[in-house]
């Protein structure tokens, strides 16, 4: 697979990653692996996040697509290939008071295969089997649509076990299959961050795990919340002070 320059440009990072998509869903792995490990420190992210904000009207595009998720973190999707067949991801959260509890995310699967670099700060990662263990209330995940919502439809109760759980600090670099159940949280109260690139959707739902009732009602839907232009080129820089 191509490998990239420390100086990359998102358009190089694009058409790399279209190349590989015209070769199918293993080409896409591949290549993206290979750009996220070109990508896995904070001096080639600065340089991403620098060509961000020097262009206004990628900034609007991208800001139009991320949002504040609902596991505690910032998630700005910096490309998006054709026909969905690839996405670019920056996962940001931010420094918490000290003493504040790091909250665990609810354990989910994902829709796709993924790519990830810590490149600030460090968090805990879990992975679960389904077996006896702890009971969890699943749920059958759809992802945000035009409404600017996503559904959680309850699927009964479950059992989980814990089979991996780990401290993965910057400069850490995995891949993860979509089938993987797992959640994480930061590690410590400092900001966290993680660059990603998620492959071909491989289905159009996926699972969630929660301790605790999303809703008193069967089905729930909640709307997300996207940072403005500016509140994003704001929540950027400081992103930057922070590397």
């Amino acid at each position: 697979m191509t490998q990239i320059s420390p100086t990359a440009t998102l358009q190089e990072i694009s058409h790399q990653m279209e190349a590989a998509a015209k070769l199918g869903a293993e080409a896409v792995t591949q290549q993206g692996e290979a750009i996220i490990r070109g990508l896995g420190t904070t001096d080639e992210v600065r340089n991403l996040i620098e060509q961000v904000l020097s262009d206004d009207e990628r900034l609007v595009e991208i800001a139009a697509r991320s949002y504040y998720h609902a596991n505690s973190f910032l998630k700005v999707v910096l490309m998006v290939g054709d026909q969905d067949a690839w996405k670019l991801r920056l996962h940001v959260w931010h420094p918490q008071p000290a003493g504040t509890e790091n909250k665990m995310e609810d354990v989910h699967t994902h829709r796709w295969d993924f790519t990830t670099a810590i490149v600030l700060g460090a968090y805990r990662a879990l992975e679960f089997g389904v077996g006896p263990g702890d009971e969890y209330h699943h749920y059958k995940y759809l992802p945000v649509g035009a409404n600017q919502k996503f559904t959680l439809d309850a699927q009964g109760r479950e059992q989980l076990y814990r089979q991996f759980d780990a401290v993965l600090p910057a400069g850490t670099t995995y891949h993860l299959d979509h089938r993987v159940l797992h959640s994480i949280c930061r590690a410590s109260d400092g900001p966290t961050a993680s660059i990603i690139i998620q492959g071909n959707v491989m289905r159009d739902s996926t699972n969630v795990y929660r301790t605790s009732p999303a809703s008193d009602q069967p089905k729930s839907e909640t709307r997300v919340e996207r940072p403005t232009p500016d509140q994003l080129r704001e929540e950027l820089k400081q992103f930057l002070g922070w590397l």
